[in-house]
């Protein structure tokens, strides 16, 4: 491995735990005030973001230790790595988001059905405020540590703080048109308007750890990536050399795990073909790793040539 690309690797694997351990320190101050100031004002939308803030502890630590680990090199037990932590952190993480959506919306329908309750809305809007302002800080900088090292791991995190951001912000707003509302209104809503906060943010973000869950587990199934695949660019250039080559067949499979894609390709040859010797083989593996070059991702690539049909697309002969 060249130098420059271990050392680039190094400092790269130092943001994203440096952005890692920020994240656990300011998700201890949150959950911190908003269980202590919801429990204060009796508030379920603060509690409820007080769990997001829980869990978004653990999600943390999880990611720090991804993001220690999967930077490690290979091992002779793990030998290509350890790639598969990053998309199992982000399920994990995707999960634990979904659940909290879950309950979340459970405990809204279950307090409006119950008659509700009153709260302190003056208090409820100062923690939102002020989580807001947090929340925002972390959403610019996870976004630029995570566009700085393309880190599906920070981006992840980042989603975290977009969502407690967007929640804290619709709380504070819904607060606020409830305290400008005129005095008739006030009796109809004040037992209601906590539940209906908490019940219809959660419903709105639960689009979002479902997304999560599912781009995470198609790549620990090795399902076929819909971002960032090269597979059309590399078909395309094996079409164009089909003639040139004497390529009769070729077939290209891609699987993502977390930052890397791993690229399978076989061509099938004609028993004239210019691939006979390994210098041309070699060309022609030069030639598909250039089309990889724009892609962001570290990739691994194998191209298997073939004469016989039998091992066609890496299959067993019949």
């Amino acid at each position: 491995m060249p130098i420059s690309y271990a050392l680039r690797k190094t400092q790269l694997a130092a943001v994203e735990q440096r952005a890692m351990k920020v994240s656990i320190y300011v998700v201890c101050l949150g959950f911190a005030a908003n269980v202590g100031y919801g429990f204060f004002v009796q508030s379920d939308t603060l509690l409820l973001t007080a769990i997001f803030y829980l869990l978004n502890l653990v999600s943390a630590v999880l990611g720090l230790l991804a993001a220690t680990v999967v930077s490690r090199p290979a091992t002779t037990r793990f030998e290509y790595g350890y790639w598969f932590l990053e998309p199992l952190v982000n399920g994990i993480n995707g999960l634990m988001m979904l659940l909290v959506c879950v309950y979340g919306l459970v405990n809204g329908i279950e307090g409006i059905r119950s008659g509700g309750h009153k709260v302190n809305a003056y208090g409820v809007m100062l923690i939102s405020l002020a989580s807001c302002v947090i929340c925002f800080a972390m959403v610019v900088y996870k976004k630029h540590a995570a566009a700085q090292i393309d880190s599906k791991l920070l981006r992840t995190d980042g989603w975290k703080w977009i969502m407690k951001f967007t929640f804290s912000a619709a709380t504070l707003l819904g607060f606020f048109v409830y305290s400008i509302l005129p005095e008739s209104f006030h009796y109809l809503w004040a037992r209601y308007i906590d539940s209906a906060m908490t019940a219809g943010l959660s419903l709105i973000f639960l689009s979002v750890p479902v997304k999560i869950v599912r781009t995470s587990f198609a790549e620990l199934l090795h399902m076929s990536p819909e971002e960032n695949n090269p597979r059309a660019e590399i078909e395309t250039a094996l079409s164009r050399l089909e003639r040139e080559l004497g390529i009769l067949r070729h077939h290209t499979h891609v699987i993502q795990a977390g930052r890397r894609n791993f690229v399978e390709v076989s061509v099938l040859v004609d028993t004239t073909s210019a691939l006979s010797d390994l210098a041309s083989q070699d060309r022609l593996r030069e030639r598909l790793w250039e089309t990889l070059g724009s892609n962001p991702l570290e990739n691994r690539l194998t191209v298997q040539i073939t004469a016989d049909p039998r091992w066609e697309d890496g299959r067993q002969p019949g």
